[in-house]
């Protein structure tokens, strides 16, 4: 063999060895880009299944909500809590008297009154100014659809004693404790008292 063949096969050796020397950089490559593709479907199925569980909580669930709140409630009590003091106050005595009503059908009412409420006369439309204002100021009732919120519910009021209430919703959160129904609203506050106070209605099932 010459050396200028000599010189041809090491020329044409040279290609080969250097590709053969990088298959071990191509193996470890890919193993690298397998282990990256891996890591990544691993985070988005985590996202996805994050972005569901999100989802079951903010949806409500119509089979969840009947069992927890339809059917008639009783008032227990109805209070007002002092967020700076944390001071609670019952509203209307001790003994006040409501109901309130959830329907399958997503329809609710409910109907609160002061227990010792008296007039003189044999009706509240004979009876005086005072006594008729004095009614009206011990007692609310309001009906309308609802819905289910992650919090509560929200009662989209159709018709109220209240008549500015007439179209608006009222939000309201709610928490069961076994035949109890714990209702509060958010904190308010009042010209008379600027410190926000949260109404809070104690509810028993009766059926």
């Amino acid at each position: 063999m010459g050396p200028l063949e000599a010189k041809s096969e090491r020329a044409a050796a040279q290609p080969l060895s250097s590709f053969a020397a990088t298959i071990p950089h191509l193996n470890t490559l890919r193993k690298h880009l397998a282990k990256a593709v891996l890591e990544v479907n691993v985070k988005i199925q985590l996202f996805i299944f994050a972005v569901i569980g999100i989802s079951l909580m903010c949806t409500s669930s119509p089979a969840a909500s009947h069992k927890s709140i339809v059917g008639t409630w009783k008032l227990s009590s109805m209070t007002y809590r002092d967020q700076s003091t944390g001071k609670e106050t019952n509203l209307w005595g001790k003994d006040p008297i409501g109901f309130l009503t959830y329907t399958a059908g997503g329809r609710m009412s409910a109907v609160v009154a002061a227990a010792s409420r008296k007039i003189s006369a044999e009706s509240a439309d004979k009876a005086s100014s005072e006594d008729q204002a004095m009614l009206f100021r011990s007692s609310f009732a309001y009906a309308g659809a609802y819905s289910l919120t992650s919090t509560g519910v929200i009662h989209h009021v159709e018709v109220a004693s209240d008549p500015s209430w007439i179209g608006k919703d009222q939000i309201r959160f709610v928490q069961q404790a076994e035949d109890k129904l714990i209702i509060t609203g958010p904190p308010l506050a009042t010209v008379s008292d600027p410190h926000p106070k949260v109404l809070r209605l104690v509810w028993k099932r009766i059926e």
